[in-house]
C-alpha cells in the first residue's frame, strides 16, 4: 500500500470512541469485582475484623469512614474514650479532604486534621500485626493504642512549622484487648490535595513485609529494565544516527525510569533519605510532561507516514510549555493543574493510538504487536488517572505493568528486526559470494569472447591490409609492366597506319610481334590477378590428405616429358629419415595448387638449364614434414640476389629472369601457395654457373 500522509477524521473518532467504550467496560468491571470480593469497611469510625481470617487473607485495607477532626491536632490520650458527639464527623478513606463540607463550607486542600479509627480484632488473636503506610500529603504522625509507631516530615499548624516528605513505611502494631485504636495527624500546605489518598494496609508482619519487598522489587526491576533499554537504544543510535526513533525511545526509557523511582515505594528517597521534597514533586510532574513528547516523537519517527507534523508540533509545544510552567511555579500552583496535564496526556494517547492503528491497517512491520502493547499501556495510564481522582478502587501502579509490557514488546520487536537483518545479511553475503564466483566466470568468459573478437578483428585488419597492399601492388604493377608492351604495340600500329611498312612480309612480322605482346600482356594480367588473390587470402583451397611419396610421384611424372623434350636429364629420389622403415607421412594439400608450384619451379629450371644438363627432384620425409628439393645445373643466381628472388617483378642484369624475358611472378605465386599450406620455400645457389636449388617444406598432419 502506498505511503501517504492522510488524515482520517472518522478514523480518529472511531479510535476515540473505542477507548471510551473500553474505559466504560473497565469501570463497570472494576465496580463489579470490587462489589463481589471487597473486604469489610469501617462504619462510623469502627472497622469490625472479628470474623477476619488472617490465614485466608494476607491483609486488609483500613478503608471506610474514619472519625475526622478538622483543624485540630488531637493527641491520642484525648481520644481514649468516645469523642465529643458535637465535634464528631467522618471522612471516607481513601480520599482527600478537599471539598468536604464542614459548617456549610467546603474544605480547602491546605490545612491539618486528625483521623481516628477503632479496629476490632478476633478474640484470642495471637497474630503479630503490622501496618503498611503509604505516602500522605504531605506529613503525618501515627499512633496505635496510644503509642507513636510512625511519622514522616513535620506536622504543623502552618506552612512555616511544617515540613513535607514522601516515604512509605512498615510499622508493627501491638493489639490490646483485641482491638487497635489508630490515631493519625496530617498537615498539608504544599500540595493541592490533602488527606489519606491511599488506604493503610493491616496484616501479619510477615505478609506486610513480603508485600512491601515485592513492590520494591518490582519497582527496582522496572527501573533496571528501563535503564538498560534506554542505554541500549542510545547505544544503537550512536552507531546508527539515522535511527531517530532509537534516540527518542532511549530518552523516554531513561526519563520513565526516573519517574518510577519517584512513585510507588519511592526507591529514590530510600537511596537518598534527605532528598528535597520540592524537587521530588517537580520531577514527578516533569517526567510526565516531558515523557509524552518523547513518546510522540518515537512513534512519529517509527511510522512517519501515519503521523502529522502539525499535531506533533502542537502536542510537543503544549507539553514543553507545561514543563516550563512546572519549573517556574510553586508546588501548590502546578499540582492544581494536574487535570490539564492529564487531558493533554489523553489527547496524546488518542493521537498515538491513531498512528499505530493506521500503521496496522497499512500492514507496517511490527505494527500488530505495537498496537496491542500500546492499547494495554494506554488502559493502565487511564486507570492511574482515574485512581488519582478517586473514580476507581484499583491501584495507582498499573501503568508500571503496562509500561513493562510495552518495553518488552519493543525489545522483542528490536531483537526480531536485528535477527531478520542479520539473516538478510547472511543471505546477501551468500548471494554476493555466489555473484562474485559467477562474475569471475562471466568476466573470464567475456574476456575470452573479447580476446576472440579482438583476434578476429586483427585478422580482419590484416586481411584488409593485405587487400589494400594487393590492390596497390596490382595497380602499380599493371601501370608499370603494361606500359612498355603497350608503347611497343602503339609504335607498330602507328607504323602500319602511316604506311611505313612497305611489304606484306614486314607487315605480317609486325602483326606477329603485336600478337605476342598481347598474349604476354594477357598472361601477365592473369598472373597478377592470381597473385593478388593469393596475397589477400581470397582463393579457396580444396585440401585433401595424401601420402608424401604419392604426391611427389604425381608431381614428378607430370613434367617428365617436358624435361625430356628440353634435352635434360630428369630423375626422382624418395627418402625417409631414421631407419627408412614404416609408412610415409600424410599431408593435406590442394593438388592443383601444388601442381602450379611444382610446375613453376620445374619450368624455371628448364629455362635456365642448357641442353644436356640435369634436373634432380628429391623428397625427404622425416615424419614431421615433407621436404622437396629441385636441383638444376643451370646458370645459378648471384648470392646477393637470393633475398629478392621471391619478390614480384624483381629483375637484375644478372638475373636469369631477364635473359628469357620473364616477368618474375612465378616464384611469388609459388611462395604464397606454399605459405598458405603452412610451409615455407627458399632458394640456394653458390653463384653464376653453379646451378640452383629451390626447396619447399610442408607439415605433416600428425603434428
Amino acid at each position: 500500500m502506498p505511503s501517504q500522509r492522510i488524515y482520517y477524521p472518522r478514523f480518529t473518532a472511531f479510535i476515540l470512541l473505542s477507548l471510551i467504550l473500553a474505559l466504560v467496560l473497565y469501570l463497570e468491571g472494576s465496580r463489579f469485582f470490587s462489589s463481589v470480593s471487597s473486604p469489610p469497611e469501617a462504619d462510623k469510625g469502627v472497622l469490625d475484623l472479628q470474623s477476619w481470617d488472617w490465614q485466608q487473607h494476607e491483609s486488609v485495607p483500613l478503608s471506610g469512614q474514619w472519625e475526622f477532626f478538622w483543624n485540630r491536632l488531637v493527641p491520642p490520650d484525648e481520644l481514649t474514650g468516645d469523642s465529643d458527639p458535637l465535634a464528631r464527623s467522618y471522612s471516607a478513606i481513601p480520599g482527600a479532604w478537599n471539598g468536604m463540607q464542614m459548617d456549610g463550607e467546603a474544605l480547602p486542600g491546605e490545612g491539618f486534621a486528625t483521623y481516628r479509627l477503632k479496629v476490632l480484632l478476633p478474640e484470642k488473636d495471637d497474630h503479630q500485626l503490622a501496618l503498611w503506610i503509604p505516602t500522605m500529603n504531605t506529613s503525618y504522625r501515627l499512633w496505635v493504642n496510644g503509642q507513636e509507631i510512625a511519622s514522616v516530615g513535620t506536622v504543623g499548624t502552618s506552612k512555616l512549622d511544617s515540613k513535607p516528605q514522601y516515604i512509605t513505611q512498615v510499622a508493627v502494631a501491638n493489639a490490646q484487648h483485641a482491638q487497635l485504636d489508630v490515631v493519625l495527624q496530617i498537615s498539608n500546605y504544599f500540595h493541592q490535595r490533602g488527606g489519606i489518598l491511599k488506604p493503610i494496609e493491616l496484616g501479619e508482619v510477615e505478609s506486610i513485609v513480603r508485600t512491601k519487598e515485592l513492590f520494591s522489587g518490582f519497582d527496582t526491576l522496572l527501573i533496571g529494565s528501563l535503564l538498560i533499554m534506554g542505554l541500549y537504544h542510545l547505544g544503537v543510535f550512536a552507531v546508527r544516527t539515522k535511527e531517530l526513533s532509537m534516540l527518542f525511545f532511549g530518552l523516554f526509557c531513561l526519563l520513565v525510569s526516573l519517574r518510577v523511582s519517584l512513585l510507588g515505594e519511592i526507591v529514590l528517597t530510600r537511596a537518598f533519605p534527605g532528598f528535597y521534597w520540592m524537587l521530588l514533586i517537580k520531577l514527578e510532574y516533569l517526567t510526565a510532561s516531558l515523557g509524552v513528547p518523547l513518546f510522540i516523537l518515537f512513534f512519529s519517527n517509527l511510522f512517519p507516514c501515519e503521523s502529522s507534523r502539525k499535531i506533533n508540533l502542537g502536542l510537543c509545544a503544549s507539553m514543553f510549555a507545561f514543563s516550563l510552567f512546572i519549573m517556574m511555579s510553586p508546588t501548590m500552583v502546578f499540582t492544581k493543574a494536574l487535570v490539564v496535564l492529564q487531558l493533554m496526556m489523553l489527547a496524546a494517547i488518542v493521537y498515538i493510538m491513531r498512528i499505530v492503528a493506521l500503521a496496522f491497517i497499512r500492514q507496517r512491520e511490527g505494527s500488530g504487536i505495537i498496537l496491542l502493547a500500546c492499547f494495554i499501556f494506554s488502559v493502565t495510564i487511564v486507570n492511574d488517572m482515574l485512581y488519582a481522582h478517586e473514580l476507581v478502587r484499583t491501584t495507582d501502579q498499573m501503568s508500571g505493568y503496562g509500561l513493562l509490557i510495552f518495553v518488552f514488546s519493543q525489545s522483542m520487536l528490536l531483537s526480531t528486526k536485528w535477527s531478520r537483518a542479520y539473516m538478510n545479511e547472511e543471505k546477501l553475503s551468500a548471494a554476493l559470494t555466489e555473484l562474485n564466483s559467477s562474475l569471475h566466470d562471466k568476466i573470464k568468459s567475456r574476456t575470452s569472447d573479447l580476446e576472440q573478437a579482438n583476434e578476429a578483428l586483427k585478422q580482419k585488419n590484416d586481411e584488409l591490409s593485405r587487400l589494400e597492399n594487393s590492390r596497390s601492388h596490382l595497380l602499380s604493377n599493371v601501370s608499370h609492366d603494361l606500359g612498355t608492351p603497350l608503347t611497343t604495340i602503339q609504335c607498330y600500329v602507328e607504323a602500319i597506319m602511316d604506311g611505313m611498312v612497305d611489304t606484306e612480309e614486314q607487315k605480317a612480322r609486325y602483326l606477329q610481334i603485336i600478337h605476342s605482346k598481347v598474349v604476354g600482356m594477357d598472361r601477365l594480367i592473369e598472373d597478377l590477378f592470381h597473385l593478388s588473390q593469393l596475397e589477400a587470402r581470397q582463393v579457396v583451397f580444396k585440401k585433401k590428405p595424401m601420402r608424401t611419396d604419392h604426391l611427389t610421384e604425381l608431381l614428378y611424372t607430370r613434367y617428365e616429358l617436358d624435361t625430356r623434350n628440353a634435352g635434360l636429364h630428369y630423375k626422382l629420389n624418395l627418402k625417409r629419415a631414421s631407419d627408412g622403415q614404416g609408412m610415409f607421412s600424410i599431408i593435406e594439400v590442394d593438388l592443383e595448387r601444388m601442381h602450379q608450384v611444382f610446375g613453376n619451379l620445374i619450368h624455371n629450371s628448364i629455362k635456365f638449364t642448357p641442353e644436356g644438363g640435369s634436373i634432380d627432384v628429391e623428397m625427404i620425409d622425416d615424419g614431421h614434414c615433407m621436404l622437396c628439393r629441385i636441383s638444376d645445373s643451370g646458370h645459378g643466381i648471384n648470392p646477393a640476389d637470393l633475398p629478392y628472388v621471391f619478390d614480384r617483378f624483381y629483375t637484375n642484369n644478372k638475373s636469369r629472369n631477364l635473359e628469357t624475358g620473364g616477368k618474375g611472378l612465378g616464384l611469388s605465386i609459388s611462395k604464397e601457395i606454399v605459405e598458405y599450406h603452412g610451409g615455407r620455400i627458399w632458394v640456394e645457389s653458390s653463384g653464376q654457373g653453379k646451378g640452383t636449388v629451390i626447396s619447399f617444406s610442408l607439415p605433416s598432419v600428425h603434428d
